[in-house]
């Protein structure tokens, strides 16, 4: 495990089980809070708020996925889980702040624009980790082409049958 991130209780395993918990007990205290509202209404929210919905729904299979990449990469030993946990993490936030639109709008408006400022950090330092990573790859790949190359020019020329 790479140096920074000993000290990052966020990516240990306890913490991320915990987040997991914390999760599914906003989601569903929100999701009973939203039922109790629109059990007088005749509509649903998928009718008054389908954008926001579709998004939650979206947000909750970034979620899913991320969480699911996150253990793969962890497994393989892979530095690169902190992104995708940081995507994770970013995902169950905004999947709690649309439902909490839906409940309250103005104090859901009030924590989104918190919410984008914190991902437009976490957005430009995982994209610094993407540079490197990239810079790593490009480096690799050209080191390949230049020992394929020389093996090329080593090897005679043999006639083709």
């Amino acid at each position: 495990m790479p140096e920074n991130l000993r000290g990052n209780p966020a990516f240990e395993r306890e913490s991320i089980v915990t987040q997991h918990g914390i999760f599914a007990l906003l989601v569903g205290t929100l999701t009973s809070q939203i039922q109790v509202k629109y059990q007088s209404l005749k509509g649903s929210p998928f009718d008054s708020h389908d954008v926001i919905m579709s998004v939650f729904l979206a947000s909750l299979f970034i979620y899913a996925t991320a969480s699911v990449a996150e253990e793969m990469l962890r497994a393989r030993e892979s530095t690169y889980y902190t992104l995708v946990g940081n995507l994770r993490l970013f995902a169950s936030a905004l999947a709690a702040i649309l439902l909490l639109v839906i409940l309250a709008p103005v104090l859901g408006c009030i924590i989104s624009v918190i919410w984008s400022c914190l991902f437009m950090r976490v957005a430009y330092e995982s994209s610094r980790e993407l540079s490197d990573i990239l810079s790593q790859l490009t480096n690799k790949l050209l080191d390949m082409f230049t020992r394929l190359i020389a093996r090329v020019k080593e090897e005679p020329n043999q006639p083709r049958v």
